[in-house]
C-alpha cells in the first residue's frame, strides 16, 4: 500500500510515521513534544474507544432490537474481538453470527450486493478463526 503521510494534530506538519494518541487512537503527533504540548487541549476531547465488553454489549443490544445498521457500526472492531478470543468459548462465533445475520437481513431488505459479499467474507473468516480455535 502507499505510505500514508498524516498531519500532526498539534503543529500541522505533514509527515510519515506519526505516533497516534494511545487513548483515542485518532489524534496523531510528530513525537512526544507535540503530544505533550497538545495534551491540555486534547484531553478535553479525547474519548477512549469503548472496551471490547462495551462493544459486545452494544452489538447485542442492537441485535435485540434488530437495529442491523447499529450492529454493523462495530464491524471495524470485529478482528480485535476475534483476536481477544483466547479462550475456547463461543464468543467469537457469536460475533461472526451476529454480523452475518445483520448483513443477511440488510441484503434481504435492500438487495445491496455488498451485503452478500460481506456474508461470504465472514464465512471465510469463520473457517479461519474456528480452524484456529480447534487446536487447543
Amino acid at each position: 500500500g502507499m505510505a500514508s503521510a498524516s498531519t500532526c494534530s498539534h503543529c500541522g506538519k505533514q509527515r510519515e510515521g506519526l505516533k497516534k494518541c494511545s487513548v483515542c487512537k485518532k489524534a496523531a503527533y510528530c513525537g512526544a513534544e507535540c503530544q505533550k504540548a497538545a495534551w491540555k487541549k486534547h484531553k478535553k476531547t479525547c474519548p477512549p474507544p469503548p472496551s471490547r465488553d462495551d462493544v459486545i454489549g452494544k452489538i447485542n443490544a442492537s441485535r435485540a432490537t434488530k437495529d442491523w445498521a447499529g450492529v454493523l457500526k462495530w464491524e471495524g472492531r470485529m478482528e480485535e474481538m476475534l483476536e481477544n478470543q483466547k479462550t475456547c468459548d463461543a464468543g467469537s462465533d457469536d460475533v461472526l453470527d451476529t454480523f452475518v445475520e445483520a448483513h443477511q437481513s440488510l441484503w434481504n431488505s435492500t438487495g445491496d450486493i455488498d451485503h452478500a459479499i460481506s456474508i461470504v467474507t465472514l464465512q471465510e473468516r469463520r473457517v479461519e478463526v474456528l480452524g484456529k480455535m480447534q487446536r487447543f
